[in-house]
């Protein structure tokens, strides 16, 4: 009896300590492979500070004191290495730890022949945030492509989606539409690590221009793709549930709970009606004017998609209506949300409440730059029209069914 109890002791004990094991990203593999994949091989690395490992350095630093890996170069993406870079400003040409840094978000955004030529394999480990219009995904399928031109094999270390893998919302972007912020055709926050996104474009031709004329868009490529992927990782897991620091992707998303309401938030942004807390303590996680009133009405629809709505007053010190007092909501995006379904929600009663002169006033450009976000030159004038909850359901998940099917071939996690 006595070992019987000793056996299940041991057992329980060895039970608990696979339940506190923790969640391995891509780097954390490769570390505990000794590297053994790299091996002897010059390494460009598409990565950033926001890509860590479990003893919190950066992908970089532990790729440039391997001692069988040589890292030639670092090549990064919007926002620069350390994401201290302004959204839409180039980023320019740096070094860090002894090795150099070549901007991929400057006068080019994929990489040439020149930065291909003297390296063995592309590594690119980003931390994405998990909504389409965020460009460390685009930079992805950029560099893909270059890597199948130049014949060059690309490994991409998995990371964790804040979101975790199950909130699917969003319309898909229409071919006319994609560009850098809608690089792939995936619903607006479609629930996929990178990798998954990079497997899906490899098999499925999305790799292709998208800026050019049909005639010199050249045909579809594909690399020669290799996944690193996560460790005891599962789709019902938000970043929260990793017990790991997030370390800000860019300078407005400094915790993981700005990088959810950026789907929110980061859509009303685009037409200026609105601040949505830049240059305010709460980047993104607010939303607010001077001429909104409070609509409970709205709170309640908002709720109902998951998505909680405080009334709020802030004074942001930069942007959209700077130095005002500004009043509006505080944003919390739940576990089961629908974030566009509330987005639109949020839109359409800002567009109501909004004087007739500034509508007429939104510019060409920011009109332009929603519809490249939305993916669709429809939602607009719907929003405008007073939509009701039916056609804002229509738009927000139309394409889901189709797109869930589609996506279910190429996960990587259950």
């Amino acid at each position: 009896m006595k070992r019987l109890v000793t056996f299940g002791f041991f057992g329980l004990i060895s039970c608990i300590s696979a339940l506190t094991q923790p969640v391995k990203f891509g780097i954390d593999n490769l570390v505990d492979t000794n590297f053994e994949l790299l091996r002897g091989l010059r390494v460009a690395l598409v990565s950033h500070a926001a890509a860590r490992a479990l003893d919190g350095r950066t992908s970089a630093e532990i790729l440039s004191t391997a001692k069988n890996v040589t890292l030639a170069k670092i090549l990064s993406p919007e926002h620069g290495f350390y994401g201290a870079v302004a959204a839409g400003k180039p980023v320019h040409n740096d070094s860090v730890f002894g090795v150099p840094v070549l901007s991929l978000y400057g006068l080019q955004r994929r990489p040439d022949a020149a930065m291909l030529e003297d390296i063995d394999v592309v590594v690119i480990d980003l931390q994405d945030i998990g909504v389409r219009s965020y460009t460390y995904v685009s930079t992805m399928i950029e560099v893909m492509i270059a890597c199948a031109d130049a014949n060059k094999p690309v490994f991409v270390l998995d990371r964790a989606n804040p979101w975790g893998g199950e909130i699917i919302d969003g319309p898909l972007v229409d071919d006319a539409r994609l560009s850098f912020i809608g690089r792939v055709p995936v619903p607006y926050v479609h629930g996929m690590t990178i990798a998954e996104i990079a497997t899906m474009a490899n098999a499925e031709g999305w790799l292709k221009d998208y800026d050019m004329s049909p005639e010199r868009r050249g045909g579809v490529r594909r690399c020669k793709l290799t996944v690193v992927r996560l460790k005891r990782w599962t789709r019902q897991m938000r970043w929260e549930d990793l017990d790991r620091l997030w370390y800000p992707t860019s300078p407005n998303i400094p915790t993981p709970a700005a990088a959810r309401a950026y789907a929110v938030a980061g859509l009303l942004g685009e037409l200026g009606l609105v601040n949505i807390g830049i240059g305010s303590a709460l980047p993104f996680q607010v939303v607010g004017s001077p001429t909104i009133t409070f609509d409970s009405v709205l709170v309640r629809r908002c709720m109902r998609n998951g998505v909680t709505l405080l009334d709020y007053v802030f004074s942001p010190t930069t942007g959209r209506f700077a130095k005002e007092t500004c009043r509006g909501y505080l944003i919390d995006v739940g576990r089961s949300a629908q974030p566009i379904h509330a987005a639109l929600d949020i839109l359409a009663s800002v567009i109501e409440q909004s004087p007739a002169h500034r509508i007429s006033e939104t510019s060409t450009q920011s009109i332009a730059m929603f519809e490249k976000a939305i993916g669709s030159s429809a939602v607009l004038p719907m929003l405008r029209s007073k939509p009701t909850p039916a056609q804002i359901e229509k738009v927000a998940s139309g394409d889901i069914p189709a797109f869930r099917e589609r996506r279910a071939r190429h996960l990587l996690y259950p």
